[in-house]
């Protein structure tokens, strides 16, 4: 980790406020669910940089803490599925 618990850098801050205000698909829902995971994708890579080791289980705690977000839930599965790759 590259700074402590308490601190959040720039990047990560921005991912956590895009899981604050995402919302489920609307009826438009194909390119929004595109677009919801393209973003997980990205929120996972700036977890990954910034957590390491410890992404999946800094994922699995922003996913606590937002229980109604499919997006935060979509994050921790990505972030996951490249720890499985690795």
């Amino acid at each position: 980790m590259h700074e402590d618990e308490g601190s959040t850098p720039d990047k990560l801050q921005a991912m956590l406020d895009v899981i604050a205000r995402s919302e489920p698909p609307s009826e438009s829902g194909q390119a929004d669910l595109g677009r919801l995971r393209a973003d997980a994708a990205k929120a996972a890579g700036v977890l990954i940089e910034f957590y390491g080791d410890a992404a999946l289980e800094r994922a699995k705690l922003i996913e606590r803490r937002s229980p109604q977000s499919h997006f935060a839930r979509m994050v921790a599965a990505e972030v996951g599925r490249r720890g499985k790759r690795n």
